[in-house]
């Protein structure tokens, strides 16, 4: 199965002789934390005393580094779209022993840049307010906002005293099963931006994980029960208008998996229950926000994987839903991918996974996934070659 990858640095291909130069590339992708790739580069002194890469302007700080990858026949899909914030010149004595390695960061970093204050007009709602802000980023992609509904009063006001990125990280905290995010563009140098829910049915273009049997893909998958998580919220507003009380009550399984069982469907009783954080419900219904709440404590589920190489034929990343199939378990359902670590080195490039799920399989419907025995999966050639003919 061939597999290549490409680099660009600002929005020049990487040179053949700047693409060997590479020994490993890291991308860790993960939600609510900005991406990071590390680029290491083996580096040795010059005979006139200077070290390899030093004075390079494709290394220099703040300098942007796209990476994608492919696999097989398909398009490439960006990895990491960003800036470099570190450089790390580990210099050695002994041979071969000195690298420099480089830190990416994904465009989040710009959206956390630059504090200051700004007024939004009153009953704006938080939707609207996320699309301003990433407008005023202008990270140059598209933008993509799920609607939050009108504010619960009409005559709040939202203040920005932060960078954009803290006041978005309080509007998820107002509607806790929203996630904002950049992901990169279509073009070199640029980031698509996102404030939306996570996904509730399966992606269409990426392969089911199987555990075993011969179409098996997977070289482990771990699963984690965290029942602990789920919980109950509630909370209360009063209406200064007509001193009216809204409230609102929900718990994990109220949120009803779009295929499945609630992976943690028990009584109140044995859950947890939270209110409300003081203050939700003048942007947000109490119900609504209760629901929010619930919803995300209900990925009660979780697992960390890897696939084999030689057998997956998709790219994986987060903020998209993917199915597993783990023999006859109730644990073959689908999940949404939270983590991926891409590790594109010299002759091979892997992927390990986190995911988290918040439904199972229903004990009658178990016997539809045939367990099959595992079977040995022989060493394969594999083809990692790296593409120069970008355009």
């Amino acid at each position: 199965m061939l597999k290549e990858f490409k680099v660009l640095y600002g929005n020049t291909p990487a040179t053949r002789e700047q693409l060997d130069a590479i020994e490993e590339i890291v991308v860790e992708q993960e939600i609510g934390r900005a991406w990071q790739a590390k680029i290491k580069i083996p580096i040795c002194i010059a005979e006139d005393g200077s070290w390899d890469g030093e004075s390079n302007p494709e290394y220099a700080e703040f300098a942007r580094v796209r990476v994608e990858a492919r696999i097989g026949e398909g398009d490439f899909v960006p990895l990491i779209d960003g800036r470099i914030v570190d450089q790390d010149p580990g210099m050695s004595t002994e041979p071969g022993a000195s690298t420099l390695t480089l830190t990416v960061h994904d465009d989040t970093t710009l959206l956390h840049r630059e504090a200051g204050s700004e007024d939004f007009p009153p009953g704006q709602s938080d939707s609207d307010i996320a699309r301003s802000l990433f407008a005023d980023a202008a990270l140059g992609g598209m933008i993509e906002v799920d609607e939050t509904g009108a504010a619960a009063d009409p005559h709040a006001v939202v203040q920005r005293h932060g960078t954009p990125m803290q006041l978005l990280r309080s509007l998820m905290r107002r509607h806790p099963d929203f996630y904002a995010y950049v992901l990169p563009g279509s073009a070199p140098g640029t980031s698509n931006c996102y404030f939306k829910k996570l996904p509730e049915t399966m992606d269409p273009m990426l392969p089911v994980l199987v555990l075993t049997g011969p179409d098996r893909n997977m070289s482990r998958f771990h699963v984690q029960r965290v029942s602990n998580s789920a919980a109950q919220y509630e909370g209360a507003w009063l209406s200064m208008d007509d001193k009216s009380v809204s409230t609102g009550r929900s718990r994990s399984s109220d949120a009803a998996p779009s295929e499945g069982e609630a992976a943690t469907a028990v009584g109140s009783s044995e859950i947890r229950t939270r209110r409300l954080p003081p203050g939700t419900g003048d942007h947000v219904d109490p119900s609504k926000a209760a629901e929010s709440a619930a919803r995300r404590s209900s990925y009660t589920v979780r697992a960390e994987g890897a696939v084999l190489p030689q057998c997956f034929g998709g790219i994986l990343s987060p903020y998209r839903m993917i199915r597993a199939r783990v023999s006859n378990s109730r644990y073959s359902t689908d999940y949404v991918i939270f983590k991926v670590t891409h590790t594109l080195g010299i002759s091979e490039y892997t992927q390990s996974f986190s995911v988290r799920g918040n439904a199972v399989t229903p004990e009658a419907s178990v016997n539809a996934f045939s367990p099959a025995a595992a079977v040995a999966t022989g060493a394969a050639a594999v083809s990692f070659n790296i593409q120069m003919d970008i355009f």
